[in-house]
């Protein structure tokens, strides 16, 4: 019987009104590369992605469903449906961290007063659902900083319950290759892939959960 595996990818856009939006930049090209990758080693895939271009979105066929969402709440709300019944957990999404507390219903007016928004933080998706994780699943994370990152990265990985987390710059943002390192739960040092291609980080994050497999 194959795995499943559940991927969050792309970004999430949280509304101001019906056209304007708080959101991370992200391609989702690095959950395409994460989604192919799975396709050819034979596992079954849902892939939870935010709002990406057409062309950044994998190709599953009968491997998988991709599940699209737009904010937050609902990439939460999708993803919880389908974690208890996946096997592995890839948390690549760039979600947003906050969100306009009151979304307006009309397109605002521009002012040339300027405008102050009131913010509320938006769900720790992967701390909220691997609080529920069971001892044989194994959720991977991602960590984006531009400074102090492998300590960052290390509390992220201790914060939500992963098993391991790969740590990236803000050079990965829209392109093909990025600066890429992973640290396992159990390792005591990162293991610096450095300057690659998003399909050969994919590759390699799945060599990884190999071993995490056989640790589980």
């Amino acid at each position: 019987m194959s795995e499943r595996l559940l991927i969050l990818s792309g970004p999430t856009h949280e509304y101001i009104d019906p056209v304007r939006f708080i959101g991370n930049a992200s391609s989702g090209l690095m959950g395409k590369a994460l989604a192919e990758e799975a396709r050819a080693r034979g596992f079954e895939i849902d892939f939870v992605s935010g709002p990406v271009a057409s062309a950044n979105l994998p190709t599953l066929g009968e491997s998988g469903v991709s599940h699209p969402v737009v904010s937050a709440e609902a990439m939460l709300a999708k993803a919880g449906e389908l974690f208890p019944s996946a096997d592995v957990i890839i948390f690549a999404a760039a979600v947003a961290d906050y969100a306009p507390d009151e979304k307006k219903p009309e397109k605002m007016a521009k002012s040339e007063a300027g405008l102050t928004l009131k913010l509320k933080a938006t769900p720790d998706i992967a701390k909220t659902l691997c609080a529920a994780k069971r001892p044989d699943q194994i959720a991977i994370g991602f960590a984006l900083q531009t400074a102090d990152g492998e300590a960052n990265a290390r509390r992220k990985l201790q914060a939500k319950k992963l098993d391991g987390i790969v740590l990236n710059t803000p050079t990965s943002l829209g392109a093909r290759d990025g600066d890429f390192s992973f640290l396992a739960a159990a390792a005591k040092g990162f293991d610096h892939w450095g300057r690659i291609e998003k399909r050969e980080c994919a590759r390699r994050i799945f060599q990884s959960l190999e071993s995490l497999s056989r640790e589980k």
